[in-house]
């Protein structure tokens, strides 16, 4: 097995576990908007965390292909990225379903850029590839930013001080 052929093998399966945490974002989105059953929606979030989290393992394994002999990347066009503390003081105010919402958005753009970096590596465009994995990484975390402060918002708001579930 080629080594390229593992690094698109790692882009698939992140951005399968991308469009997985997604799907579980936006359910747990759905169930705080309209249905109020917290205690699945954090199940939801819960598995979409986890999802989230596959998918950036299988990111990192696919850029230690684009890593040469000597240690260094490819030469990629590094983009200025905004540390999660910034983008927390510029959306402290949303609620989980905002945030779900939020973070469902971005790993829809990191499974997109994993697809493209796929496709790039199996042309032997490593640079592209490189660039699209780079782009995947940091919708990753800014998802990972997303779902965790969706689970600060339950626990501050339905936690121990509501049952976890509402019955009509």
């Amino acid at each position: 097995m080629t080594e390229e052929y593992r690094a698109a093998e790692h882009h698939g399966s992140a951005a399968v576990h991308h469009q997985q945490a997604m799907r579980y974002h936006r359910e747990a989105a759905t169930h705080y908007q309209v249905g109020k059953d917290y205690a699945h929606a954090a199940h939801m979030a819960l598995v979409a965390h986890g999802h989230g989290w596959q998918a950036i393992d299988h990111g990192k394994q696919a850029n230690t292909f684009y890593i040469d002999q000597d240690g260094k990347s490819a030469t990629v066009p590094r983009f200025p990225s905004r540390s999660l503390e910034a983008m927390g003081k510029e959306q402290a105010e949303l609620g989980c379903q905002a945030h779900h919402a939020t973070a469902a958005d971005h790993h829809e753009h990191a499974a997109r850029q994993h697809d493209e970096a796929s496709k790039h590596c199996g042309g032997k465009n490593y640079s592209l590839a490189a660039r699209a994995a780079q782009m995947a990484h940091s919708h990753a975390l800014q998802a990972t930013f997303h779902s965790n402060e969706a689970a600060k918002h339950h626990a501050e708001h339905y936690g121990k001080s509501r049952p976890t579930a509402e019955l009509t």
